[in-house]
């Protein structure tokens, strides 16, 4: 992701945080939005992208792209995606 960041300047991005539906809903809303700013902090400080280009947001358990019955399923829904920003 820091290649093609660094590839093209006038890439922006939302890097929003997923969680799997396990706990409180609140919590995993903290703990999405914690995991997209990790994600952004870690694309600025390890790899010297612009903090401006990038924007950590969190859905939490929202958005699943595998069932929560079972661990398999959980672990695929704890990620990060990269979107483009407008």
């Amino acid at each position: 992701m820091a290649k093609l960041l660094k590839g093209d300047a006038n890439l922006k991005l939302w890097v929003v945080g997923h969680t799997d539906s396990v706990g409180k809903v609140d919590d995993n809303m903290r703990l999405a939005q914690a995991r997209g700013e990790a994600v952004a902090s870690e694309l600025v400080s390890a790899h010297g992208i612009s903090a401006a280009r990038l924007k950590g947001y969190g859905v939490g358990p929202l958005a699943p792209v595998a069932g929560n019955d079972d661990e398999a399923g959980r672990a695929k829904n704890r990620r990060v995606d990269l979107v483009k920003a407008p």
